[in-house]
């Protein structure tokens, strides 16, 4: 078979790279990425594979009145607060100040406007070019978010055989790009009913085949017992997780806190930060590296947001071996579930519980959902509830959360789930 991928962040996305790779060894396989992010497939291409541009675009008076109407009246996830804090983000990081002021206004327009327009409803309204290549493709594979609305209409439109892999655990809450047109592919029965109830796809339509990045979570699992240890010392292990600078003070003052703490209950004890690998700016981070008892783990960062496969497996032996690992909500406190290291969400630091506040950072709703409900107890509201877990880092009852996050997935090499993913 001939396999199409319609691929973004394809520097970022490792794991998507290792699964097109493992696709080409029995198939022949096309990439398909917009003109502006061409560049950054050709630089991580693998060896072999086609690349083609998508060409479907159409700059007309119809286009332009239907992608505004989009922006203000689309239909939303249920879950309407992840969703805002993703179009925060995404307004928070460009860089012209004008445009910035423009689109935080448009935003505010935006929570207040109906929601009436259906994404599967746009797609439709959407005019395209038909000028992409597509000849001799038997299935379409593509990632959310979407990489192109346009090539998105005519997949559908000409009933092509198209799924959409839904990539994170978090886009089931804060993106728009599902239409029961499709079928979707997502991680575990639990992210299967996200789809469904946040999104308003037939249950039908959604298939569970697995965590592609958790590919990684197996090939550490066989390398485990050769692999050396980084730090020789007893530690805790942090993940950053925050992108929006104007939140990232706030979470360094949580890392802060950690460290104070760590250091009048533990002494001997270290304190390894690891940076958000998106978060450009990471001088935003200098107020902790000066602490006494801080370690900074950020040696990891290359010209682009890809990451060599040695520092992922890295990531995992630094955590497997870690006393504990903190976190205000990333991937990472859910990966650090498959070792025996007890995982920590943070739920202290925030001085407001407004719309855009570190507070419902936390409280995503994919952190709520699939790790504090899970296990109240390993979500710390205070320095002194840290404390009292410091002195008891062992008490099993801190390992229960890695118990039942591992009942809910099954562990797939990349090669199986590249076939999983075409079955």
């Amino acid at each position: 078979m001939t396999i199409g991928f319609v691929v973004s962040f394809f520097d970022f996305r490792n794991d998507v790279r290792r699964v097109v790779a493992e696709v080409a060894k029995q198939h022949h396989v096309v990439i398909f990425g917009k003109p502006e992010h061409q560049h950054e497939i050709l630089r991580h291409l693998p060896d072999g594979l086609e690349f083609r541009l998508i060409d479907e675009r159409k700059n007309t008076r119809w286009n332009q009145l239907w992608l505004r109407l989009y922006v203000l009246f689309k239909q939303i996830p249920k879950s309407r607060q992840n969703f805002f804090l993703m179009e925060f983000f995404k307004v928070s990081i460009n860089t012209t100040p004008a445009v910035r002021d423009k689109n935080y206004q448009i935003l505010k327009w935006v929570r207040r406007l109906p929601k009436i327009i259906s994404y599967d409803f746009y797609l439709k309204q959407l005019r395209y070019k038909a000028a992409t290549q597509l000849e001799g493709i038997d299935q379409f594979i593509t990632f959310t978010a979407i990489a192109d609305d346009f090539l998105m209409a005519r997949l559908l439109d000409e009933q092509r055989k198209v799924k959409v892999y839904v990539y994170s655990w978090d886009h089931p809450c804060k993106h728009v790009c599902f239409s029961p047109r499709a079928q979707y592919l997502c991680w575990n029965e639990p992210l299967r009913q996200d789809v469904v109830s946040l999104q308003n796809i037939p249950t039908e339509q959604v298939k569970v085949i697995g965590a592609s990045q958790f590919g990684y979570v197996a090939e550490f699992r066989a390398r485990q017992a050769q692999m050396p240890r980084t730090y020789p010392f007893d530690y805790v292990y942090v993940g950053c997780a925050i992108g929006v600078s104007e939140l990232v003070a706030q979470e360094v003052e949580v890392v802060r806190s950690i460290a104070e703490v760590l250091q009048k209950v533990q002494p001997t004890y270290k304190l390894v930060v690891r940076p958000y690998p998106v978060q450009d700016n990471w001088q935003l981070y200098d107020p902790i590296r000066q602490l006494p008892n801080v370690v900074m783990d950020d040696g990891f960062r290359t010209l682009d947001l890809s990451m060599k496969d040695s520092h992922i497996l890295e990531k995992f032996e630094k955590i497997s071996h870690a006393k504990a690992f903190f976190h205000l909500g990333t991937t990472m406190g859910l990966e650090a579930c498959f070792t025996q290291t007890p995982s920590f969400i943070m739920d202290y630091g925030y001085d407001s519980k407004d719309d855009f506040s570190l507070y419902y950072f936390i409280h995503q709703f994919q952190n709520d959902r699939h790790i504090i409900d899970l296990a109240p107890q390993n979500a710390i509201r205070s320095p002194a509830q840290l404390a009292e877990i410091f002195k008891n880092i062992n008490a099993p009852t801190y390992r229960e959360l890695n118990q039942k996050v591992q009942n809910q997935y099954v562990i797939k090499s990349f090669a199986q789930f590249a076939q999983d993913l075409l079955a």
